[in-house]
């Protein structure tokens, strides 16, 4: 009797679960944690899923513990695949529920996920894990890391013929390329994408594949081609079913629009930014003020200030405190408002929405070279951690001074922030004293004169700070390596501390010239070859002679063109003298043709044998290589009575 009523107590007990199983279902909620975790293991992934992709800030919390205790769990059965599902739930978690200053736990959870996944023989899982953390390390600035597990999934996907992940891919290394401005690559993918969509007749994915194909071709400076690509994706919209065709026209339209700006066809443009605005205004209930903007630039550009004013200062106030992800739109934004209030005579305004623009200009300056930073901090660790794998404890420690070092650099880029800051107030107090004092037309030219020289001051300032404090962190570097035994470690110190002079010669060169874009480049030459003799103690055994005439190149060239002399003079010096023999080495820059320059670095010394293996950790060389490709470069050796290496490159025309 009293097992009798065991049984129907357990199974009344198993009614209500499975009653209440399905209520929850019905609802689409996730089940309470002592329901859900009696289920099957792949039934609970499911749900998880689900839940995680239809968040809504109430159960954000719940979700996140269920994870944990479901990777608890996934643990336990020792199956690799499961727990790779965890991860990547988790991952899914983060990127739907944290700000995008926290893309760091997203790509931490995916590249775990990825870990076990390698562990399976599931190669499209493993394939699309491999994209997945590619796009995430491009998402946090380490494009080079993110450039090399992007091949990795695209290498597998060729193998096994998974076509949908090749496209996929391609048009993650177009947005990629993109990003490190290397246009002409990224052009080489988008166009691979769009042929793909175009075979399969997959008409959303192609639409967004022909946006990005636009905005490569004004990149490149090819508009006309963009907006040849635009025309096409707005046809292909008639295509679409109706609950999407409407807001893909919108986006559509919107981007053409910048296209007609570039092209200066204003009226057309103003048609596409006025009917993408009334678009989203009906769909969210009039409230669109991010997209009044554009329709504000199109006023300024066609000169009718007054209405562009008000447009321009609706978008600014809207974007303030929000993650943006092209900071150049946004500063062309406070530049066109600057420009427009100075021409109604509203100059107290107009400067201090171009002191804005200049503020984002610099952040994104300064973004770009933490990226940098980033990458080369990353590839050291790295092979340092190759070396010293017997050595826990002193790698530790090795990460945990660089980690120091960075809270340094970031301190001292705040500094400098601070000082800009009072730079413009200062500049501010100035501009107003001097317009109380002028009325007069003469007087207000004379203003605006002094306002550009104490614009170039400015500029001039910066170039000397950034000087001073990649000095600073070059001296860090210095004593770092005076506390570091190991030859090699030291070596790869001294080489990184050239790197940072080599960019701190660059600005100073660049406060000190009168032109602030351009560089001459025989004199940063000799400069750059004294540092790296005198850091090596090379003086007297070895000569450099500069063999060139007066050569000026853009900034964004000479920045990569010094530190590639920088990798190859240090090479001839560490290689091709052994045994204190001396030599001489020659450098030279030359015109070749009107569009093309040849820098040329060559040796007396041993000769390097071809096709072997680099010495050291080889990051001077893949480096080299690197910045060779940035600039669109081809890179050609030869070995006779020494070594030459030769790089032919585009020049870069003045704006």
């Amino acid at each position: 009797m009293k097992n009798f009523r065991w049984i129907l107590l357990s199974l009344v007990l198993s009614i209500f679960q499975s009653i209440f199983t399905l209520q929850a279902q019905s609802k689409n909620q996730l089940p309470s944690g002592k329901v859900l975790h009696s289920l099957p293991l792949d039934t609970v992934l499911v749900k998880l899923s689900d839940a995680v992709e239809n968040m809504d800030g109430k159960n954000n919390a719940q979700i996140k513990q269920e994870l944990s205790v479901t990777l608890a769990r996934a643990k336990v059965t020792n199956n690799p695949l499961y727990i790779a599902k965890v991860y990547q739930q988790l991952a899914n978690w983060h990127y739907h529920s944290l700000s995008s200053e926290n893309k760091d736990s997203v790509y931490y959870y995916d590249n775990q996920a990825l870990l076990m996944l390698l562990k399976t023989k599931e190669t499209e899982l493993i394939c699309r894990a491999y994209k997945t953390v590619g796009s995430d390390l491009d998402d946090i600035g380490q494009h080079a890391q993110a450039e090399i597990y992007l091949f990795k999934g695209l290498k597998l996907a060729h193998s096994i013929g998974f076509q949908k992940e090749i496209n996929s891919i391609h048009a993650l290394l177009s947005i990629l390329y993109s990003n490190t401005k290397d246009y002409d690559s990224a052009l080489k993918y988008s166009e691979m994408v769009v042929a793909a969509y175009k075979k399969d007749n997959n008409t959303h994915p192609l639409i967004r594949a022909l946006l990005i194909l636009n905005q490569i071709y004004i990149e490149l400076g090819q508009p006309e081609k963009g907006l040849a690509a635009t025309n096409e994706a707005l046809a292909l919209t008639a295509k679409l079913p109706e609950e999407r065709r409407n807001s893909e026209t919108i986006n559509v339209r919107a981007w053409r629009g910048k296209t007609y700006r570039v092209l200066k066809r204003y009226d057309e443009a103003l048609k596409d930014f006025e009917f993408s605005w009334e678009g989203m205004k009906k769909k969210n209930n009039g409230q669109a003020d991010g997209w009044k903007g554009d329709i504000g630039s199109i006023y300024h550009l066609q000169g009718k200030h007054a209405e562009a004013v008000p447009y321009l200062k609706d978008y600014i106030n809207h974007i303030k405190g929000k993650t943006v992800n092209n900071p150049d739109d946004l500063k062309n934004h406070y530049l066109w408002l600057a420009e427009s209030l100075k021409a109604l005579n509203q100059t107290d305004s107009a400067y201090i929405y171009l002191a804005g623009g200049k503020d984002i200009e610099i952040n994104a300056l300064q973004q770009e070279s933490k990226s940098l930073r980033n990458e080369l901090r990353v590839k050291y660790e790295t092979e340092q951690k190759d070396q010293t794998i017997a050595s826990q404890s002193g790698q530790i420690e090795q990460q945990n001074k660089i980690q120091v070092l960075s809270y340094a650099i970031g301190g001292l880029l705040i500094l400098l922030l601070g000082g800009l800051f009072f730079t413009y107030r200062n500049n501010q107090k100035k501009n107003l004293q001097l317009q109380a004092l002028n009325s007069s037309l003469e007087t207000t030219n004379i203003q605006l004169d002094k306002r550009n020289t104490e614009n170039e001051l400015l500029l001039k300032e910066i170039h000397h700070r950034v000087k001073n404090n990649l000095e600073v962190v070059s001296s860090l570097l210095a004593l770092q390596s005076a506390k570091i035994e190991d030859p090699e470690v030291q070596d790869a110190m001294l080489a990184s501390q050239n790197r940072v002079q080599s960019m701190g010669i660059l600005h100073q060169k660049l406060y000190q010239s009168e032109h602030l874009a351009f560089i001459e480049m025989k004199n940063y030459f000799q400069n750059l070859c004294e540092n790296i003799l005198d850091s090596y103690n090379e003086t007297d055994r070895i000569n450099v002679d500069i063999e060139m005439n007066e050569v000026e190149l853009d900034v964004d060239t000479a920045v990569p063109i010094g530190l590639i002399v920088n990798e190859l003079l240090t090479n001839s010096l560490k290689y091709a003298f052994p045994n204190g023999k001396k030599g001489s080495i020659k450098l030279s820059l030359e015109n070749v043709d009107k569009d093309n320059l040849s820098l040329k670095i060559s040796d007396n010394g041993i000769g390097k044998t071809l096709n072997t293996k680099a010495k050291g950790t080889g990051f001077g060389t893949q480096l080299v290589d690197l910045l060779t490709r940035q600039i669109g470069g081809k890179l050609v050796q030869e070995v006779n009575d020494g070594t030459m290496i030769s790089i032919n490159f585009k020049r870069q025309l003045a704006a």
